[in-house]
């Protein structure tokens, strides 16, 4: 009798703390890219490392080690991304706090081969407009491969913040590194922990 209470409150502690950071406090007037990390120069001789022989989604989503000041607060499956593929095998979602107590997450999906997993990161980028003024997307490296990064705009306080996601493929896996903050070494760092 016990245990069939504890379940549902544990559930319910669990979304507590993943909702409690997904807003930013931005009223410090710092709302530009203050990124200047020279890593994220493209690299054309780039070859991704391969995944363990008996890999599983739950821990390669589980980063270790951290970077420094990150820290992991859950690990769920998610079905956000249904709408890009109908070829998603499985996916998990890491939930982190980066340095500056603002939410990371780092979403894990794997589809059953890798013309999937090109198909997904095309559809989920056609849900983008181009910007008037710089470019949306762009390609950087790291961990031995490329990637995409995606900058868009949200309003907070009445100015226009940047949030910065990354994504990239091995194989039939699909990462999406998405930050709160409005700083792009949010996502970059902890994208760069995956080892992937």
């Amino acid at each position: 009798m016990f245990m069939g209470k504890k379940i549902p409150m544990i559930g319910f502690l669990l979304l507590i703390i993943l909702l409690s950071g997904c807003t930013e406090n931005t009223d410090d007037g710092n709302s530009g890219n203050t990124s200047d990390d020279a890593s994220l120069i493209p690299d054309a001789t780039l070859t991704p490392t391969p995944f363990p022989s008996n890999y599983s989604l739950d821990s390669m989503v589980n980063v270790e080690p951290l970077p420094n000041g990150y820290e992991i607060l859950g690990i769920l499956p998610i079905s956000d991304y249904d709408e890009y593929s109908e070829n998603i095998v499985d996916t998990r979602e890491g939930a982190y706090r980066d340095p500056e107590n603002v939410d990371v997450f780092l979403d894990i999906i794997e589809l059953n081969s890798e013309q999937a997993a090109f198909d997904f990161i095309s559809n989920y980028k056609a849900q983008y407009v181009p910007l008037d003024v710089e470019n949306r997307f762009t390609t950087i490296s790291f961990n031995e491969h490329s990637a995409e990064r995606i900058i868009e705009y949200k309003y907070s306080s009445g100015d226009q913040i940047p949030k910065y996601k990354i994504i990239w493929n091995q194989g039939n896996i699909v990462f999406v590194v998405r930050s709160n903050s409005h700083l792009e070494s949010s996502s970059f760092e902890l994208a760069k922990a995956t080892g992937y």
